[in-house]
């Protein structure tokens, strides 16, 4: 048994395809999940790149493991779905990688475990492994959420009190402040977003909101930001971007969305999503999905109400090298 960086990007996604075509994601293609296409291509721009590393498993001449991770500086990241091969192999292939960032100087490494809601056990024997090698989770684990914006039920009515910021005015600075109004306050709110800097810290908020807003994840229209007001009050606020692939249909992705706490329970939340909907399917968007902590029960409850359904659960895992 040895393992070797590979040098040759068409041995490597040969090797890669067969090691992955038995996964339901690799022969379903879904719409919001791991994608082969998209896969391949992410690997083939980083191949040969400094801080790129793809391993490869042989046994004589043939290649029946791989390998694939990132590091910059004093931080790495495990490619999805990854090490390959039965569980010797696999073991061999992190205990190798895991060395490797060692002697480059890594202090922490992260990996992403996914998985269908309805099928946990397809990825119990990664879940295993990083744990049995001293990985451990790093923040809650969440869900995502996904809708076809042609299935979604028809809006709910909603008091004549209640309607959208005419003037659509936001900003980076006035979402930001939104955020820790709607996810910071409250000693509940805290126990499910206070990992979230980006939602519960003002500063951080504001350059969280600053960078969906600009585009960096993708389009993100200004109609796709909205407020809601209740007797001319602002009471909560939605947003989102697009994400567009090649390989998959376009689809619009819910950002923040936030109902203060003096306003909850007024239908609120499923207001802003309906009316978000809207936005999206004007701008092409075929399919909605969200992702939201696995503990906020009341969130992805009315997530199902506005039409989304559950799709995937996520796990976060680091290790301290």
């Amino acid at each position: 048994m040895k393992i070797v960086e590979s040098t040759d990007w068409s041995i490597y996604k040969s090797a890669w395809n067969e090691c992955m075509k038995d996964y339901y994601w690799y022969k379903e293609d879904p719409v919001f999940d791991w994608h082969k296409e998209e896969e391949l291509e992410d690997m083939k721009t980083d191949f040969g790149k400094a801080g790129r590393v793809f391993l490869e498993l042989h046994i004589y001449d043939k290649i029946i493991g791989v390998f694939g991770f990132r590091y910059r500086g004093k931080e790495a990241s495990m490619r999805r779905w990854e090490p390959t091969g039965d569980r010797e192999i696999q073991d061999a292939l992190l205990k190798h990688a895991l060395i490797y960032l060692s002697g480059k100087g890594v202090e922490r490494t992260k990996v992403i475990i996914k998985h269908p809601v309805e099928n946990s056990e397809v990825a119990q024997h990664l879940l295993e492994l990083y744990e049995q090698s001293g990985f451990v989770r790093y923040q809650p684990e969440s869900v995502d959420l996904v809708t076809r914006l042609d299935d979604i039920p028809n809006p709910p009515s909603i008091q004549e009190n209640i309607s959208i910021d005419p003037n659509q005015g936001t900003s980076p600075e006035k979402i930001g402040e939104y955020c820790v109004r709607a996810y910071g306050l409250t000693s509940g709110d805290q126990k499910i977003h206070g990992f979230d800097k980006s939602v519960t810290d003002y500063d951080t908020a504001v350059a969280a909101m600053g960078s969906i807003m600009s585009g960096r994840l993708g389009p993100s229209p200004d109609e796709f930001w909205k407020v809601a007001l209740v007797d001319g009050e602002p009471a909560g606020f939605i947003g989102g971007f697009i994400k567009e692939s090649k390989h998959k249909p376009v689809t619009g992705i819910l950002g923040p969305l936030g109902v203060f706490p003096e306003f909850r329970r007024l239908g609120l939340g499923v207001f802003l999503v309906s009316e978000l909907f809207k936005s999206m399917k004007k701008r092409g968007c075929e399919y909605s999905a969200v992702g939201t902590p696995a503990v906020n029960l009341n969130a992805i409850r009315m997530y199902q109400k506005a039409g989304y359904k559950l799709n995937c659960h996520l796990t976060f895992l680091e290790k301290t090298l």
